[in-house]
């Protein structure tokens, strides 16, 4: 009986290695290859790959200095992510039915660039008048992205956008309305005045100035012909 029982364990082991080996056997190894930009550019290292065979396990590997990673499972559908700092992540499935390579290239990613806010404080008649509120304005920052806002009782609007090159309007019943482009890079603050419509003669003056410690000191103006058109920056010594 006893060597009945030991024969039975010694079965039960050699069939459960020759499935262990028929599974190892099973398994087929993808190296995968990942170039920069396109498949003509240079390959890339120290890319992470993860993902999952066809049996639902996962792998992961990291690319050597070759650019290249090998990585197994179960042949089948295979899913796929590829991730390097200072690039766009790229999520794929893969059909892997045999060892063989394969290639895919990663395109670096576009820097983000933050949003700054300008305060403007709207005046009447010139920089030193009484401040309006209840004035609308409008515009596109440097990426095209629209804003508006209003006035605030203490005559102070605050918009945001891409720093660069800003397209602005103001316009409040009773005044002549004002357009004009100024240049925003940072977080800051700057001055605008609308004319009445009932002073204005032909013509508008507005200017834009900094105003470090809060004072208003205009560096540059704009003019602009009471029926519409472009402004026009002149600088002012």
């Amino acid at each position: 009986m006893k060597n009945c029982y030991c024969l039975a364990i010694l079965m039960l082991l050699v069939s459960s290695g020759t499935l262990l080996v028929a599974s190892a056997q099973d398994q087929v190894a993808l190296t995968v290859h990942v170039y920069e930009g396109d498949f003509n550019g240079s390959l890339l290292s120290g890319v992470s790959l993860s993902g999952q065979d066809a049996a639902g396990s996962s792998f992961q590997a990291v690319t050597d200095s070759n650019g290249a990673a090998v990585v197994s499972g179960q042949p089948g559908a295979w899913q796929f992510t590829f991730a390097k700092e200072g690039y766009d992540p790229l999520s794929l499935g893969y059909d892997v039915t045999a060892t063989s390579d394969g290639s895919v290239y990663l395109q670096k990613a576009t820097p983000t660039v933050d949003n700054v806010a300008l305060t403007i404080d709207v005046h009447e008649g010139d920089l030193n008048g009484t401040m309006l509120s209840g004035v609308q304005v409008t515009g596109q920052d440097a990426a095209g992205s629209s804003f508006q806002g209003f006035t605030d009782s203490n005559g102070l609007v605050v918009v945001s956008g891409q720093p660069g090159t800003w397209q602005f309007n103001f316009t409040k019943e009773g005044y002549s309305p004002l357009s004009l482009s100024y240049i925003v890079t940072q977080t800051d603050e700057g001055a605008v005045y609308l004319v009445s419509a009932d002073v204005a003669q032909g013509s508008q003056e507005g200017a834009v100035s900094s105003q470090p410690d809060q004072q208003i000191n205009p560096t540059t103006s704009y003019t602009q012909s009471s029926e519409g058109g472009d402004a026009k920056r002149t600088n002012q010594n």
